[in-house]
């Protein structure tokens, strides 16, 4: 989730090959405050990582504060695997 715009969401996925993957928009923050990603004074999220199963259920959460996932894509995609979720 970002609360980038879905333009910028679109661009992201374009550029990556992830076109089957879902990110969420979240440009008021509402989804960020419900998984404790929202910043406690300025108008942008923490980075937190979270893998989310189709029963809706968090399988893998990481909050990195502002940095970045060590390998994100490959962490990211081993905990895809590992959890077998499709």
């Amino acid at each position: 989730m970002s609360r980038d715009s879905s333009e910028s969401h679109r661009n992201f996925i374009a550029k990556h090959k992830l076109n089957e993957m879902t990110l969420l928009v979240d440009e008021k923050g509402k989804i960020a405050k419900l998984y404790d990603a929202d910043h406690w004074l300025l108008p942008l999220s923490k980075r937190v990582y979270i893998i989310i199963d189709k029963k809706m259920n968090i399988i893998y959460r990481k909050d990195m504060g502002f940095g970045l996932l060590e390998n994100q894509t490959e962490t990211l995609l081993g905990e895809i695997d590992h959890n077998k979720i499709e």
